[in-house]
């Protein structure tokens, strides 16, 4: 079984992930729009685990419950 990554490692997992997307436009508007999406996401999530991380909290503000609970 593989091992558990710590919150340090999904922190530059996502960062490596950002980082892989570039800063470069998408050549359509759909292309474009979707990398823009990604990185906003992205970025977003490493803000909420930061946030949790430095709370010593387990919920990440950038995921939001879909019931709205």
């Amino acid at each position: 079984m593989a091992d558990k990554l710590s919150d340090d490692q999904t922190y530059e997992r996502l960062h490596s992930a950002l980082l892989a997307l570039g800063k470069e436009e998408g050549e359509t508007v759909r292309g474009d729009t979707s990398l823009k999406a990604a990185r906003r996401a992205l970025a977003l999530l490493q803000m909420g685990l930061l946030k949790a991380m430095d709370e010593n909290g387990d919920k990440n503000i950038a995921i939001k419950d879909p019931s709205g609970t």
